[in-house]
């Protein structure tokens, strides 16, 4: 078990020294922050669109029911963007967090720590009179704290993104490209009113389709970049409490019998 333990340690000395693990990361980090930010950008842009749209209620009242239709149609979409707006927001902090904890976990100071207990506690595993003392308690502890803090949101990172692969993928391409075109179209007939009075019933046949792609963007966003952080802060917290309010005999783990330790 000793030998066992020496081996995991030392991987994990060399694993922490692998730059590859952060890089892709980060890479994974900027590709979701950019969908954010995008899918921000475009609520915003369609926002300011509708405002738009609504000033010009008075253009449109020479056409029958016209400004009547307009306000009934825009006003439920524009509320629901200024939801997402808010969302994607929030969805943007938490983001900026995750790439706090990611460049403190790549930090040259957290993986001296790390390689530095894990040497400390191989040396303690192997010196006789340190086996059940409460040094090496502590370096073991300090060594699963370090764990979690180097690895902890790369393996969230990388879990988020498979997460939003094989779920969401597929339906947040095709709720951005529904939403771009929906903004694409109100701004072209912004540019017409005729056309935009003539084309109040399609409007309106496709505010529902509309309003559950937003809803959909939200759910994927909201999964993705708040509710899935919090259950990983969670489970950080859960991990440290549970290492230091967890006493552990070091020297059943390593396999010791009691006139070894003597």
């Amino acid at each position: 078990m000793k030998i066992f333990l020496t081996i995991i340690l030392v991987l994990i000395s060399i694993l922490s020294l692998v730059s590859e693990l952060d890089n892709g990361a980060l890479k994974i980090y900027d590709e979701t922050f950019d969908r954010a930010i995008y899918s921000f950008a475009l609520a915003k842009g369609l926002n300011a669109v509708i405002s738009v749209l609504q000033s010009s209620e008075v253009n449109l009242s020479f056409f029958v029911g016209a400004t009547i239709g307009i306000g009934q149609i825009l006003d439920p979409i524009n509320d629901l963007v200024e939801r997402f707006s808010a969302i994607m927001l929030l969805s943007s902090i938490s983001l900026g967090v995750q790439h706090l904890l990611l460049i403190i976990s790549k930090s040259v100071f957290v993986k001296i720590l790390l390689i530095v207990f894990s040497v400390v506690s191989v040396l303690f595993i192997w010196i006789q009179k340190f086996h059940t003392s409460y040094a090496l308690k502590m370096s073991m502890k300090l060594v699963l704290v370090l764990l979690v803090l180097r690895f902890g949101a790369v393996l969230f990172i990388y879990s988020n993104e498979l997460l939003y692969n094989e779920v969401y993928a597929g339906e947040y391409n095709t709720s951005k490209d529904f939403i771009y075109g929906y903004k694409s179209n109100l701004e072209s007939l912004q540019q017409d009113q005729k056309r935009l009075a003539a084309s109040l019933n399609k409007l309106e046949s496709t505010s529902e389709t509309f309003s559950n792609k937003v809803i959909k963007l939200i759910t994927i966003f909201v999964v993705t970049t708040i509710l899935f952080p919090l259950l990983f802060v969670w489970l950080f917290i859960f991990i440290i409490k549970l290492i230091y309010n967890k006493e552990v005999d070091y020297a059943i783990i390593l396999g010791l019998n009691q006139k070894e330790i003597k």
